[in-house]
């Protein structure tokens, strides 16, 4: 049986090689209908396979796997920035107006990411905003139905009292994931 250290080791690291299999290639849409769909994973860089060669030789200590993994969820997928994208999420509302719509939210990518301690990396995370008149959505049809977002994603960095994003997307359109 794997002891504490080695099972959180083990768990993280067989991620990684994950990652890196699931990324496919970004194409620019010519149109919002052309979005591309992306998945959670493509908004983390691929990892260092030297990196997975050194852990799976036993040449990294548990501080330096973790210190990694930090760096690469503190890293946003620079070739995303500007693209119209398709994405499926958890939305968590971080306003409300008097109608109980929130018109600026937080994409995470499984449901009660929202809630947990800690949160999910700031690549896993994305801050969602409504155009201006748009409305925004229901906050009882948010956190606990998936959605499907269609936007244009940008790298930047954003900061609210729950957490930092790396990403941002302005909606064009949102459904119920199917």
């Amino acid at each position: 049986m794997k002891t504490g250290k080695s099972l959180i080791l083990t768990t993280l690291l067989t991620l990684l090689p994950a990652v890196a299999v699931q990324a496919k290639p970004v194409e620019k849409p010519t149109t919002k209908a052309d979005a591309i769909e992306i998945t959670w994973d493509e908004l983390m860089p691929a990892p260092d396979q030297q990196v997975i060669n050194n852990y799976q030789a036993g040449e990294m200590g548990r501080d330096e796997v973790i210190a990694y993994l930090d760096k690469l969820g503190q890293t946003p997928v620079v070739k995303l920035d500007k693209r119209t994208v398709r994405i499926p999420g958890y939305l968590v509302p971080l306003n409300l107006d008097k109608d109980q719509r929130a018109t600026e939210l937080l994409l995470v990518p499984t449901m009660g990411a929202c809630i947990h301690v800690p949160p999910p990396p700031p690549n896993q995370t994305v801050y969602v905003k409504f155009k201006e008149g748009k409305g925004g959505i229901k906050v009882e049809e948010a956190g606990y139905t998936p959605y499907w977002l269609v936007g244009t994603l940008r790298v930047e960095t954003t900061q609210s009292e729950y957490t930092e994003t790396l990403y941002s997307i302005t909606v064009d359109s949102l459904e119920v994931y199917k």
